[in-house]
């Protein structure tokens, strides 16, 4: 092993390495998003990134990003990097010289690297499938549900469909990686088809459907009402999935399941989180200029609110680390926080933690306050899931239960 202060040879290190004195002082970072490009094939509907003159990351930034996370993780051994975007496949030159060349650079210091990246399943080719294989990359499917979702919601930026492109490289992926979620984005306009995606999805042969919620002030009642009715359905079709072997689970039916329900049902005290994720705690997106954020969500808020000057938590390349907003996040305790009445009567207020901060700040200018439509369409989750469970305990479908308490 050797230390960063040491020479390098400009042919196979970054030109400018990063600045040790950039770096958390409370935790380790031991994982970070690398945004390596602005730039997508696809319209999608929902787009937090905004429209901006496309930008890419260059060698030298994402060479020196690993020398950060090296620095920022300390004693941790093992570290994990995921690429993101806009479509990070528009980059793949990048991705697959950097990859060797990130898990040599981090093995030299003692570390193990695991790659990940979030695509939109459009850009993939047999030479990509061979290389996530080969380097055990966990991959992350954008995937919004039945064809005509999926081409309403994430068309190609040529208007012409996605769908055919997505479900080829979906049962592909699938064959290697049988436990990978689809990430579904959830919109109101769509969410009657909410049940019919889930059933397409698990036809594709997904196990595990990861649906996020999208545009909370276009949630009006009526489209709140049709969410609780094709939960239900949802969760019919989930207990009846794993009664026959075939498992189909919401993600987010397994996490209030588990950490909320479960304690709620045995009598147990549900354990309290005062942070909702690891975004500026543990985890930091770095962009193109070498800029250090919370997390990639933060960008939207950014553009929205001019908050780039609060929310910026360093660069790779500069002295200054910005410990005030690391503070923040690090020891967030939402008890403490400004809260809205409906908090001290809700249930998931043990573990809810305030929501996702980076929609917060979009919303409501608050890391600590979640729109209103997040709570209801939360409590609405937690409610038919509650009643998913009990029924689960009744019929004892034992495989359902177990799957529900598995890592």
């Amino acid at each position: 092993m050797h230390s960063l202060a040491e020479p390098r040879c400009l042919t196979a290190e970054p030109q400018y390495g990063p600045c040790s004195e950039s770096i958390p002082f409370i935790m380790p970072t031991t994982a970070i998003d690398l945004d390596v490009t602005d730039n997508c094939n696809m319209g999608c509907i929902y787009c937090f990134k905004g429209k901006k003159t496309p930008r890419n990351m260059s060698e030298d930034v994402a060479q020196a990003a690993v020398d950060w996370l090296i620095i920022a993780s300390k004693d941790v051994e093992r570290v994990s990097i995921n690429f993101m975007g806009g479509e990070p496949l528009l980059r793949w030159d990048l991705v697959r010289s950097f990859v060797p060349w990130a898990r040599r650079r981090c093995r030299s210091y003692g570390k193990s690297v695991y790659f990940s990246m979030t695509v939109n399943l459009t850009l993939i080719t047999d030479e990509i499938r061979t290389f996530f294989d080969r380097e055990g990359f966990g991959v992350l499917m954008s995937i919004d549900g039945c064809p005509d979702v999926q081409n309403a919601q994430r068309p190609l930026r040529n208007g012409q469909p996605s769908s055919p492109l997505v479900e080829k490289w979906a049962r592909s992926l699938l064959k290697t990686r049988p436990n990978s979620d689809a990430r579904m984005t959830l919109h109101p306009d769509y969410v009657h088809r909410f049940y019919d995606s889930v059933l397409y999805l698990s036809e594709l042969g997904f196990r595990s459907v990861m649906p996020a919620v999208a545009d909370y002030p276009k949630w009006t009642n009526a489209a709140l009402g049709t969410y609780r009715t094709e939960l239900e359905r949802i969760g019919d079709l989930s207990l009846q999935r794993y009664s026959r072997k075939r498992p189909l689970m919401l993600a987010g039916f397994k996490y209030i399941m588990k950490d909320f329900i479960a304690p709620e049902e045995d009598g147990r005290p549900i354990e309290r989180r005062n942070r909702p994720c690891g975004a500026g705690y543990n985890y930091q997106m770095i962009d193109f200029d070498g800029n250090i954020w919370p997390c990639h969500r933060f960008d939207e808020a950014i553009q929205i609110h001019g908050l780039a000057d609060r929310m910026r938590m360093g660069n790779v390349f500069e002295r200054d680390y910005n410990h005030m907003l690391e503070h923040v996040f690090a020891c967030n305790d939402f008890r403490v926080a400004p809260r809205m009445k409906r908090c001290n009567s809700c249930p998931l207020e043990p573990r809810c933690a305030g929501g996702c901060a980076a929609a917060n700040l979009y919303y409501t200018r608050s890391l600590y306050r979640p729109h209103e439509r997040a709570c209801d369409l939360g409590l609405i989750h937690y409610e038919v899931a509650r009643n998913v469970y009990r029924r689960a305990i009744r019929d004892e479908n034992k495989e359902f239960l177990a799957a529900v308490s598995s890592q």
